[in-house]
């Protein structure tokens, strides 16, 4: 059944499937016909369904070898080590940057290696590697960088010039421009000369087989032995693993599913004492899934990076201080809450901009009273709002910083690159969702011409088509669809929460929850009714038409999770949309 327009303004119809597949599935395996089908309608082949719903690490994890100049980037690591060198590491601010540095230092002090950890500041110096940092490890006669989730494309930094006889390695997964033959190594799935099936590792993910590659080089070296150190335990850092692929928003899918799925269950043992303070000052009373990572907790520690000091994020992943712990960890949650607030006024601004680009293919909105630290949030919920690539440009007097998010199905990082070797922005780079640029003011118009020249996709209606997984009823939504769906998880990009399509509901109540959220019980015509809360849809244009629906029988597309603020052993829907 499909949804000629929803009030999003979205067309949904149902995912193709192969019905025989779906039926094969469940008589070989055993499973419930709806998860047989949701497993097709994700492309899981019959070989890889055991991998898929019990994915084991061991079994996938690669040889680190197989990426370019791994082991020479782990060789000349080993040197360091063993002459007993001070090392410096240079990470980004996000989760993503936190986490690698994270595993790395955990690393180093449980073989009392000493480190100088630098992250830039993001409002006054911005991403990736600067001279500030350079001349601060040139000072302390560092001779081997560390660049961590930064650097592919910091020739500007990482020349022979400026860095005389440092060595620097670079471990990210940001898309290369070139390849700068000035630095030592350059570990990075998605460089330009790079053949591997790993382009969707976060930089946390390259960090990892990194350390994988790095013990073994200890162990063939008798380092352990002769030093009379225990091997390290690298098991134990998958929950910073976990942590940071979630957060950077990669495809969960092949190794990075079996990196946060093993990572979740070391979550769920408290190891970290950071992870945990954090997840028990957000008053997650329930062992945390994925979903809790990417909304809950990456915010907490990415508020670190965007309006506060950006080392807070690292530290707490790796410091074993229980007092220190506590005071970043309430420091954290006090400055997301203040984002949050710097969010919504930005936020408001943005939209009223945006409206008027309706027959745009990017939105491009900008202002100099933005708050550069939250831009990236506003675009995505731009984004979100108005299904069409966003771009948000904080200004100063004569440039300006911008943050991109886009559509699955158009690569905005690639157009930005081009438009920086092309000469309209002054930087620019990132992955094909999301990306970041440095842009003259006086530029922005033909930025904005650029992209509407060479993106080739149509916006109008016709295209507005979304998919929902299968149509199903109140009465089907019990214990065992519950167990079945969380079977399915880690639900990220690449492995989509299933999406339901439920028809002829009566909204019986609607509240509005913090002038955010639109809390709901619906029921149905058997006397069947279920809970449902629509987040961030209040004063949107979904919002709205719910409010106005009562009393109305709507259809809804919606995910079902269990109510684990309430309930645990009930189901609530999550409303993505609409429609009468």
């Amino acid at each position: 059944m499909t949804i000629d327009l929803s009030f999003k303004k979205i067309v949904w119809k149902p995912f193709n499937f192969d019905k025989r597949q779906s039926l094969l599935l469940s008589q070989r395996y055993g499973l419930n016909v709806l998860l047989s089908k949701l497993l097709v309608i994700r492309n899981i082949q019959l070989e890889e369904i055991d991998f898929f719903l019990n994915p084991e690490l061991n079994k996938i994890l690669p040889d680190p070898f197989v990426l370019k100049d791994m082991e020479k980037s782990v060789k000349r690591i080993f040197l360091s080590i063993k002459n007993k060198e001070k090392i410096g590491i240079i990470s980004d601010y996000d989760v993503d940057g936190s986490s690698s540095a994270a595993i790395i230092v955990k690393f180093l002090k449980l073989i009392n290696i000493e480190y100088f950890l630098e992250i830039p500041d993001r409002i006054n110096e911005g991403y990736g590697p600067n001279n500030r940092i350079l001349d601060k490890f040139k000072k302390n006669n560092i001779k081997l960088i560390l660049s961590l989730d930064c650097g592919t494309n910091s020739n500007d930094i990482f020349n022979k010039n400026n860095i005389n006889n440092i060595d620097v390695i670079i471990f990210d997964h940001h898309i290369s421009e070139s390849n700068n033959q000035d630095l030592y190594a350059l570990v990075n799935p998605n460089r330009s000369d790079e053949k591997n099936n790993l382009k969707n590792l976060a930089a946390v993910g390259v960090t990892f087989l990194m350390l994988v590659a790095l013990r073994r080089e200890l162990r063939n070296n008798d380092y352990y032995k002769n030093n009379n150190l225990n091997e390290h335990n690298l098991t134990s850092y998958l929950d910073l693993v976990a942590l940071g692929t979630v957060c950077d928003v990669v495809n969960l899918t092949h190794l990075n599913r079996a990196y946060v799925q093993k990572g979740m269950q070391i979550i769920y043992k408290r190891n970290n004492k950071g992870i945990s303070s954090l997840i028990d000052i957000s008053n997650i009373r329930r062992a945390p899934n994925a979903f809790d990572l990417a909304f809950i907790i990456g915010p907490k520690l990415n508020a670190a990076g965007r309006i506060g000091e950006s080392n807070l994020s690292s530290k707490i992943l790796f410091s074993n201080d229980y007092k220190e712990i506590e005071s970043i960890s309430r420091k954290l949650h006090l400055l997301n809450e203040k984002r949050k607030l710097i969010e919504e006024n930005i936020l408001n601004e943005a939209k009223e901009q945006a409206y008027k680009q309706n027959k745009n293919k990017v939105i491009i909105v900008s202002s100099k009273n933005w708050h550069p630290g939250v831009i990236g949030i506003v675009a995505s919920r731009i984004l979100d709002q108005f299904n069409k690539p966003v771009i948000v440009i904080s200004k100063n007097n004569s440039e300006g910083t911008g943050s991109a998010r886009s559509l699955y199905n158009i690569d905005l990082g690639s157009l930005i690159i081009l438009a920086k070797e092309k000469g309209i922005l002054l930087k620019g780079g990132g992955h094909k969702y999301a990306a970041g640029l440095k842009i003259k003011n006086s530029k922005i118009i033909e930025f904005s011409d650029f992209l509407e020249k060479n993106i080739n996709y149509d916006f109008s209606i016709d295209n507005h088509i979304n998919f929902y997984d299968s149509i199903i009823s109140i009465e089907e939504i019990n214990q065992n669809l519950l167990d079945d769906l969380e079977s399915l998880e880690p639900f990220g990009k690449g492995n989509d929460e299933p999406k339901f399509f439920i028809k002829n509901l009566k909204i019986d109540f609607i509240k509005v929850i913090k002038d955010k959220h639109i809390s709901m019980k619906l029921s149905n015509n058997l006397g069947s009714s279920i809970q449902a809360i629509s987040f961030n849809s209040v004063e949107t244009i979904l919002g709205d038409n719910l409010i106005n629906s009562k009393n109305e029988l709507i259809n809804v597309i919606a995910t079902i999770k269990r109510d684990n603020f309430t309930n645990k052993n009930r189901a609530q829907l999550i409303i993505n949309d609409a429609s009468l």
